[in-house]
């Protein structure tokens, strides 16, 4: 497959899932609010033996602004959702001064699909 240097690159992410691990409401050091929650996502296969399996991913997510408060409000353990986001890299240093990179996903929009069970 042969790809045009036109195309423009994308970083576009739709996911929906339940909300697990949701952080508390924070002000960043800017005094721009921002929650930190796992995402919970699933997804069926079945092998060449027809044997059917589920694979489960856990996905870190942080929204900002007016979003993380709305989600804060609105949004519980346990809610099926929507997400949309694009990726993003964080790094951090650990104690011994080791650098860590990790992808995560900023959302910009969250919409709740149904309540926790």
């Amino acid at each position: 497959m042969t790809v045009s240097r036109d195309i423009p690159e994308l970083n576009y992410i739709v996911l929906t899932g339940r909300i697990v691990e949701k952080g508390e409401l924070r002000s960043s050091s800017y005094g721009i609010f921002v929650i930190r929650f796992k995402l919970e996502n699933s997804s069926s296969y079945s092998t060449r033996s027809s044997e059917e399996g589920k694979k489960t991913y856990i996905i870190s997510v942080e929204a900002w602004g007016n979003l993380a408060e709305r989600i804060d409000r609105s949004i519980s353990n346990g809610t099926f959702v929507l997400l949309e986001g694009n990726l993003v890299s964080r790094s951090y240093e650990d104690r011994s001064k080791g650098l860590h990179h990790r992808m995560i996903v900023k959302a910009t929009d969250v919409m709740a699909l149904g309540s926790g069970s």
